[in-house]
């Protein structure tokens, strides 16, 4: 088996990587990807210890998914033996809100296999992992430069956490704040990867950002209006309850038939906080939400016409939320139940640049 999940609560951290090691018995990862709620303190030294020869790489979590199960204060794993991975390369990039230099970055982990081109001869051997710790509110800067310095795909999300929790990433025994860890991976058989964000659009009037604060995530007009109160005309609300409809009805970038979500925050300092930056001259239409289950059957579907070794499901908490309202959980895992698969309820997910109210998903077939 070249891929194997599991899904642990323990006591502490070393009773969890106690458990991981006796249901990996006799399997020797090659990588060891791992989601875990942040009531563990430093599991990934836990980890470490039991899987000494394992690349491992994870974040903490708001609520974890395995196979057909959902459930918080656990931890999901997921290992990768020489049957599906053949090599990987972890990189950490730190204070990622300073403005790294990601070129000396990804000349280090393309190196690592031979150099850019034996890279890009192999494109469809390779695929990337990134998974940023969220605090830092820098992933679509951070995304956007990763794309000026190479042509591979990176796909993740950034980290969560259980209520009153830290919010952390990990690599190799280390946790980090305000860090990405990336992670190139040499699959054996190839990946695919698939976004579903179940949004439609509402309405085919395009409103353009003319005032905004990228940096810091907030935006003030739409068309030199107050981007409130065009929000709420598109709605056909009044103003002073726009902020029931954040969730339900996201702003979205369309790019031919492609969306890419944006989700308001909160209402602050005379314009409203985004989970993820829009600058100047984007045109961006409002959409709505629609059926999580029945959209992501579809993806799923569409895309996994063989048998994969395993899916990563980075998953917008938001999304999560949503469906425990709408009692759509079961549902929804039973999808994922049909592989062995992981995943973890995400503050932004990463694919083509940083987006929101979305799963992003990487399958390694």
């Amino acid at each position: 088996m070249a891929v194997k999940t599991v899904l642990i609560k323990g006591t502490d951290s070393q009773d969890m990587a106690r458990q991981a090691s006796e249901a990996l018995a006799g399997f020797q990862p090659k990588l060891l990807l791992f989601f875990a709620s942040s009531i563990y303190v430093h599991p990934e030294v836990a980890l470490k210890e039991a899987f000494p020869g394992a690349e491992i790489i994870g974040s903490t979590s708001h609520s974890e998914y395995c196979n057909s199960d959902f459930t918080d204060g656990a931890v999901s794993i997921m290992a990768m033996d020489s049957g599906s991975v053949e090599d990987v390369c972890v990189h950490v990039v730190e204070n990622i809100s300073s403005d790294p230099d990601l070129r000396v970055v990804l000349e280090d982990m393309h190196g690592y296999f031979g150099g850019v081109d034996q890279v890009l001869a192999n494109y469809e051997s390779y695929v990337g992992l990134v998974m940023f710790e969220s605090s830092a509110k820098s992933e679509e800067i951070f995304m956007d430069r990763l794309g000026t310095v190479t042509d591979l795909l990176f796909v993740g999300g950034s980290s969560s956490a259980a209520d009153s929790g830290e919010s952390l990433v990990y690599a190799n025994g280390r946790s980090y704040s305000g860090a990405a860890v990336l992670a190139v991976l040499k699959t054996v058989n190839g990946y695919d990867v698939l976004k579903t964000q179940s949004a439609h659009i509402l309405s085919e009037r395009k409103l353009l950002v003319t005032k905004s604060d990228m940096r810091n995530r907030i935006l003030y007009e739409f068309d030199g209006r107050p981007c409130g109160e065009v929000y709420a005309e598109v709605l056909g609300v009044p103003l002073e309850k726009i902020q029931d409809y954040f969730v339900s009805n996201p702003l979205g970038v369309v790019a031919d038939t492609e969306i890419f979500v944006r989700t308001f925050n909160q209402i602050q300092n005379g314009g409203i906080t985004l989970h993820c930056g829009l600058p100047e001259g984007t045109e961006i239409n409002v959409l709505e939400i629609g059926n999580i289950v029945e959209d992501t059957k579809k993806a799923l579907d569409d895309a996994i016409t063989y048998e994969p070794a395993g899916l990563i499901n980075f998953n917008c908490l938001y999304r999560t939320l949503e469906m425990q309202k709408e009692n759509l959980v079961g549902p929804y895992c039973e999808l994922f139940g049909r592989y062995p698969s992981i995943g973890f309820s995400t503050n932004g997910e990463a694919f083509f640049g940083h987006i929101n109210e979305t799963s992003t998903v990487l399958v390694i077939k």
